[in-house]
């Protein structure tokens, strides 16, 4: 009985001592703007990196959103083929990732609704009377739906989820839970790698090897950070029933790092959506060998709106809805 209270003192110790950093907000106030073609600064004097793709003539404009420990030029392969074919895209690095400051740390998922809906305004005064489209992937899906349930607020006209992440607490089993809350309990500034798990994220090994070499992609993620983004996760699936615009979804069938179960869920709460799964597909669908048949999705999505029909839905394990 002594042995075991001194044990539980000694974690209520270490927990007192290690605290969750939350990355804080930018502490100079100001109007938002584009600061040329490479930096933004957002209303709280914060300045964040983007990446942007420009078509000779645009007749639309894409926002995306990266992954967890990715950034901007997560969209290179596809936005450079979307620019060819008329549609100009902007990536901007999420605070604590990539350009921008923040050293990995968690920036909360409201800074960075906020940060979303701010830079579409930001381009759609860029590009006036263009449509703007917002895409999310993985870790940007679940912001990209939290944006979107504000409807036309968010400034978008439709939104695109690509592999989602959508692992969130009602997702996780009773022990997973328990051990992320001991964890964040005990040490929150611990940094977890992945390795070992034996997951593959795509079938592009020449775009994995080159994303192990890239300075700007995380390979070490805090704990809190882990469990900010769990949080996020549960959000995105909570509020998804409040996405009205136009969506959407897609994913693969066998997704070894977010599975494809909470995701078919997610397209039966939602409205006006439309889905498409590859049976073949791997997490980072816009980088896989095939990716290029995703951006032609896409792509067609956004240039043919007349097509848009909510209700048609090619998935790997869901029927037609409607």
């Amino acid at each position: 009985m002594i042995r075991s209270l001194s044990i539980w003192l000694g974690v209520l110790a270490l927990a007192a001592c290690s605290t969750p950093q939350q990355l804080q907000p930018g502490s100079a106030p100001t109007t938002a703007h584009l600061s040329g073609d490479n930096h933004w600064i957002a209303d709280d004097g914060y300045r964040l990196a983007f990446s942007v793709w420009r078509a000779a003539k645009p007749s639309a404009v894409i926002v995306a959103l990266h992954g967890m420990n990715d950034y901007g030029e997560a969209f290179a392969m596809p936005a450079k083929f979307w620019a060819e074919n008329g549609v100009t895209t902007y990536a901007f690095d999420q605070r604590g990732f990539g350009r921008t400051e923040g050293n990995g740390r968690w920036p909360g998922s409201e800074m960075m609704v906020a940060d979303t809906r701010e830079f579409i305004a930001l381009v759609r005064a860029r590009h006036p009377g263009l449509p703007v489209y917002l895409i999310g992937e993985s870790m940007g899906g679940a912001v990209a739906i939290l944006t979107a349930a504000a409807g036309e607020a968010s400034g978008a006209e439709a939104v695109i989820l690509v592999s989602p992440a959508l692992l969130g607490w009602s997702h996780l089993s009773l022990s997973e839970r328990a051990a992320l809350w001991s964890m964040m309990q005990i040490s929150p500034g611990s940094q977890l790698t992945g390795q070992g798990l034996n997951r593959q994220p795509s079938d592009n090994m020449p775009v994995l090897e080159a994303l192990g070499r890239d300075p700007y992609v995380i390979k070490r993620t805090r704990v809190d950070a882990v469990y900010g983004l769990v949080g996020l996760m549960e959000q995105a699936w909570q509020r998804a029933p409040d996405v009205k615009l136009p969506s959407l979804v897609v994913y693969a069938g066998d997704d070894q790092i977010v599975p494809s179960r909470p995701i078919e869920d997610l397209v039966q709460r939602m409205s006006n959506v439309r889905t498409l799964c590859y049976a073949d597909g791997f997490h980072m669908l816009l980088r896989d060998i095939k990716g290029a048949r995703a951006w032609e999705e896409i792509l067609t999505y956004v240039a043919k709106r007349e097509e848009r029909a909510p209700g048609e839905i090619r998935a790997c394990g869901l029927s037609a809805k409607g």
